[in-house]
């Protein structure tokens, strides 16, 4: 017989699609619940997993022939190019924290839920962006050009504490980013869409309509915002005309979210004077593009979150035992949101 929508806190039967998971752990009569794991090491992942929960897990790899009966599937890498036959398909757990991968795709279908991946990204995010950000105020660039000269020449180190940090974005991952800066001495604000959660500290949130106030105000600005079509080239022109002179951007979520013409302008007028940037339009960035040789930017190739198999096997491990008792799944993506 059908699954039925599992009823949470009381709650009426959920309308599918509307954020929780139909999870029964047998969703048709006589076929139980079996995972998809696709992954580049899809085993050790399954192992993981397994040591996180400590229990087996009815798993299947792509290769496999049991994709047909999968009725989860945790892909924690990006999907394969060509759509995945899955008809008794109600989740799928994305690895990554962003879900532009997953738009357009047929399985994401109608009362298929997805939950995306936090993990540890907030951590990983954030040692990325103070970790550069330190290095600049602490002259690690003069202090390698020295040793290799051979030279003693000293400097005075710069440093994080009594300046201004705006976290654009300011989700999990800039909720942790806002708190090392705070811990750093830096004074902290935050830009969110939605309401500050309970037992989080709202001093220094701000709505969407605040960025045009608060961006003069910021010495270093940090860009966690997901893309979507209200976010494309949300730093366009206006954005960065805003900035204040010698601030320092730092872009560690989408590319789609940066004008890059208009960041080039921005440079070359100190509007930021500094950038940080990790992802691009166009990955691999080319060897000709111009951000390439532009002074006062930072590359790195795409690196700020990259996943390991723990904390993606501890995220899908919470999930999975809340779908086999029907309880609502952590991380639901909007999809009209689109995070």
């Amino acid at each position: 017989m059908p699954a039925l929508a599992p009823r949470v806190h009381g709650a009426p039967p959920a309308r599918a699609g509307a954020g929780v998971a139909p999870a029964p752990s047998r969703f048709q009569e006589g076929r139980m619940t079996r995972v998809l794991i696709t992954h580049a090491e899809p085993e050790a992942l399954a192992r993981e997993v397994e040591g996180v929960l400590g229990e087996s897990i009815p798993w299947t790899g792509l290769e496999g022939a049991g994709d047909a009966t999968a009725d989860v599937w945790f892909c924690a890498g990006l999907p394969p190019p060509a759509p995945v036959a899955l008809p008794a398909l109600r989740w799928i757990q994305s690895g990554w924290a962003g879900i532009e991968a997953w738009s357009g795709r047929p399985e994401w279908r109608d009362g298929v839920t997805l939950t995306r991946t936090v993990g540890d990204f907030p951590k990983r995010i954030a040692e990325y962006v103070f970790g550069y950000l330190l290095a600049w105020e602490l002259g690690v660039p003069e202090a390698l050009r020295q040793m290799e000269a051979r030279e003693w020449k000293r400097w005075t180190p710069g440093t994080l504490a009594g300046s201004s940090l705006l976290v654009v974005g300011y989700g999990a991952i800039g909720a942790h980013v806002g708190s090392v800066g705070r811990e750093l001495g830096m004074r902290v604000e935050g830009i969110r869409r939605g309401p500050v959660p309970a037992g989080e500290d709202a001093a220094g949130m701000y709505g969407p309509d605040a960025i045009r106030d608060r961006l003069p105000h910021a010495e270093f600005i940090v860009n966690l915002l997901p893309h979507t079509p209200a976010t494309e080239s949300f730093w366009n022109r206006e954005r960065f005309a805003l900035m204040r002179e010698g601030a320092t951007f730092v872009n560690a979520s989408r590319g789609a979210t940066v004008d890059e013409a208009a960041l080039l302008e921005g440079i070359a007028k100190g509007r930021p004077a500094r950038a940080l940037l990790d992802v691009f339009r166009e990955e691999p960035l080319p060897a000709t593009h111009p951000l390439r040789t532009a002074k006062g930017i930072w590359i790195t190739p795409h690196v700020a979150g990259i996943g390991t198999l723990r904390p993606l096997a501890e995220d899908f491990a919470e999930n999975w035992r809340r779908y086999r008792s029907g309880v609502a799944l952590r991380n639901v993506v909007d999809r009209a949101r689109g995070y």
